[in-house]
C-alpha cells in the first residue's frame, strides 16, 4: 500500500498497467520485485463490481486490502476513510526518486518517509511489513 501513497498519493495509481499512451508504476525497478498479489486485488474488484458497480474505488480497495490483510496477521484494525478518487496517470520517475530500495543507506531510507510525514517508527512498521 505505501508503494501506492508513496508516488502520487493514495490514488490506486501503482495498479494501473501500462498502455500505449502511459507507463505505469508496476514495472519500475524499485516496485518490478518487491510488489505481488495484483491479482487478487483484480478479482476482489471484480467481485465488487458486480455486487455493487462504479461505488468502490481501487484506491479504496488497495487501501482496505492492506488494513485487513494486517488484521490477518495479527497486526492492529484501524478505521479506514473512504472517498478516494482513482488515478488516471502513475509516475514511474517518482517510484524511483520516492520509495526506498533495498540497497539504500539507512538514512536515506529515513528521509524518504520523513518526507511523506512518516516517523521513525512508521518506518520500521512498513519496512519489516515487507517480510510477510
Amino acid at each position: 500500500h505505501f508503494h501506492d501513497c508513496f508516488v502520487q498519493g493514495c490514488d490506486g495509481s501503482v495498479l494501473l498497467d501500462d498502455t500505449a499512451t502511459l507507463q505505469g508504476e508496476k514495472n519500475a525497478p524499485t516496485n518490478l520485485n518487491a510488489l505481488k498479489g495484483f491479482e487478487i486485488i483484480d478479482r476482489i474488484k471484480e467481485k465488487l463490481e458486480s455486487e455493487c458497480p462504479g461505488i468502490v474505488s481501487c484506491a479504496d480497495l488497495l487501501t482496505y486490502a492492506a488494513r485487513d490483510a494486517t488484521v490477518l496477521v495479527g497486526g492492529p484494525y484501524w478505521d479506514v476513510p473512504v472517498g478516494r478518487k482513482d488515478s488516471k496517470t502513475a509516475s514511474f520517475s517518482q517510484v524511483e526518486s520516492n520509495i526506498p530500495r533495498p540497497s539504500d543507506g539507512l538514512l536515506s531510507i529515513i528521509a524518504k518517509f520523513m518526507y511523506q510525514s512518516l516517523s521513525v517508527t512508521d518506518m520500521v512498521a512498513l519496512s519489516g511489513a515487507h517480510t510477510l
